[in-house]
């Protein structure tokens, strides 16, 4: 859902910031106040081309931002895409996105801050936000949501999920059954190469902590001589000398008992040198292990700096750090038994990829029997819909076409056709409908899906087109009935829809020190009668008109008062 909007530099907007909440809400406003460009702000969020005409006249750039607050279901259906851009949304900011167009056409796009580019905006938005106006935007242009609100409709989730597992398990099962193919087919040059190096690894043998180990004892005896003299000196001072300093605290600790009967300071002295001379005998033990150590074979010299270059030559060869080198080892084993034994493996996978995919083929064929079922009722229900929204002689088909090959959701392609004339021919939706028809069908569909749509922001701009009376009315009601549960942003001409609004937003258009700019504002309860008014009667508005607009607000508060109404929207001031 969108919380928060605000748009900078953009076409007759300075700088307007919106705070959004569930519910419709309604964008009204003269023709030309710059309704239009809320909605291609939300386009370019959604990945539209950034046009250097859209930046208003002194600015360099124009900035749209924007806060979403995701459902369980919108986040994981865009978790892949943000853990790939390396961003997280956690806590109640939810996800922010933003874009800048430059003057020159040129600009950038932000995902929670950092850097993304226009495609990854486009995939994130189409999860986000449904625009219905533009074509290019809206959701029922892609023919792949089809089969989505078609399974939404038939609501039966667990036989599609036991469907995707099964599929998922085939296809790993198939690419599995590739990968040894291909291993078969390069199986004797492979097995060569394996066994060759095989053989140097298990000739070397390498230990985890060897090589780390090898180069602290050849660095120690590269300097066998200095340390040494360094052990035999620290021996000697410390305990062989004749003035060692065992011995000289030896004659302190002598003295120091003497009178230690007499004074308790006495008595701790003795203690704290005794400790001392018990460190002094362990240190001086200590470098005779040491000066043990650093008597150096040269054999030993030569086969540590031999045994490490073999490590630094595996190391180089095989490409992984040498503590790595014993797993490698097993890898290759591993690899070299598989492709051995690749007959009996090819058999086992052949086995297992077929019984998976005849499992899937059978769910499948049952899924397909679900959704011929319910997609003549869908139809049905739509077109019913559309009667109710001025579409009377509208005609929508569910086409259920046959897949040579099992895909994500089964067999079945699905498309709608539709007809907006009597005698015309159904066509695919996408390519005869108009942005205005096309809002009219999802706003139809939101009318007989019960569940199933992980979009909770929709945009309605041309869903009034060409209608007015009672038919508004209907869209008005049709409208506050998508907006439960979700999110509705609605520009329209008509008080017939407008008074349907938990929501309205006035955008006006000011001219000041010779500079046009569009603000938007949240109205009150009394605005808004004076709104409606305005839109019944135009710019004279009369007595009978505000009692129209008040009896039309009363209407579709009564309408809404058999349901909860969503919290409202509100304006911030601009910054």
């Amino acid at each position: 859902m969108l919380t928060y909007l605000r748009i900078r530099g953009l076409a007759l907007i300075d700088d307007v910031s919106l705070e959004l909440g569930t519910g419709m809400t309604v964008l009204t406003g003269e023709t030309g106040a710059g309704k239009s460009m809320i909605v291609d702000a939300l386009g370019l969020l959604r990945g539209a081309r950034g046009r250097s005409g859209l930046v208003r006249s002194g600015e360099l750039r124009a900035r749209v931002e924007a806060q979403f607050e995701l459902t369980a279901a919108t986040r994981l259906r865009t978790q892949d895409l943000l853990d790939n851009l390396g961003v997280e949304v956690d806590g109640p900011d939810g996800l922010v996105l933003a874009r800048v167009v430059g003057r020159g056409g040129r600009g950038r796009c932000f995902v929670q801050s950092e850097l993304a580019t226009v495609g990854v905006l486009e995939h994130l938005g189409e999860h986000l936000i449904d625009i219905c106006s533009q074509h290019e935007y809206h959701s029922l242009t892609h023919v792949a949501r089809h089969i989505e609100l078609l399974d939404a409709y038939a609501n039966k989730p667990k036989q599609l999920d036991n469907y995707q597992k099964a599929y998922r398990s085939w296809q790993q099962a198939k690419q599995a059954l590739d990968a040894l193919h291909k291993q078969v087919a390069e199986g004797a040059t492979r097995a060569d190469y394996l066994r060759f190096q095989l053989e140097e690894l298990e000739r070397i043998a390498p230990q985890p902590g060897e090589y780390s180990e090898l180069r602290a004892r050849l660095s120690l005896m590269r300097d066998a001589h200095k340390w040494l003299a360094f052990a035999r000196q620290a021996h000697d001072v410390l305990y062989e000398s004749d003035d060692a300093i065992t011995g000289r605290i030896s004659t302190l600790l002598d003295e120091a008992r003497r009178g230690s009967d007499d004074s308790p300071v006495l008595g701790e002295l003795s203690e704290q040198l005794i400790a001392a001379q018990v460190a002094c005998e362990e240190a001086a033990a200590a470098a005779v292990r040491f000066a043990g150590e650093l008597e150096i074979d040269p054999a030993e010299f030569e086969f540590a700096q031999e045994r490490l270059h073999d490590l630094e030559g595996l190391r180089r060869k095989h490409g992984v750090e040498p503590d790595d080198l014993a797993q490698r080892l097993e890898e290759m084993r591993e690899e070299l038994d598989t492709i051995e034994h690749a007959d009996e493996h090819l058999e086992e996978l052949k086995q297992r990829e077929q019984d998976l995919r005849e499992h899937c083929q059978q769910l499948a064929v049952k899924l397909r029997e679900t959704r011929r079922a319910a997609g003549a009722k869908l139809a049905t229900a739509i077109e019913a819909e559309l009667g109710v929204l001025h579409m009377q002689n509208a005609r929508l088909e569910v086409a259920i076409n046959d897949l040579r090959e099992l895909g994500p959701r089964g067999l079945d392609g699905v498309e709608f056709l539709f007809s907006a004339n009597p005698g015309e021919p159904v066509a695919p939706l996408t390519k005869v409908a108009s942005g205005g028809e096309l809002s009219r069908v999802l706003l139809a569909i939101k009318g007989v899906l019960a569940t199933g749509d992980h979009i909770t922001t929709y945009v309605f701009d041309e869903v009034d087109a060409g209608v007015g009376g009672a038919v508004a009315e209907a869209i008005g009601r049709r409208l506050y009935h998508a907006s439960v549960g979700r999110q509705v942003l609605c520009i329209t001409h008509l008080p017939q829809i407008a008074a349907f609004a938990t929501n309205h937003l006035h955008v006006t258009k000011h001219t000041e020190d010779g500079r046009t700019t569009t603000r938007v504002s949240q109205l009150t309860a009394k605005q808004r009668v004076e709104e409606l008014a305005r839109m019944l009667g135009g710019s004279r508005v009369t007595k009978s008109a505000r009692e129209h607009a008040t009896a039309l607000l009363a209407e579709a508060k009564r309408f809404r008062g058999k349901r909860k109404a969503p919290r409202k929207s509100r304006t911030r001031p601009r910054a």
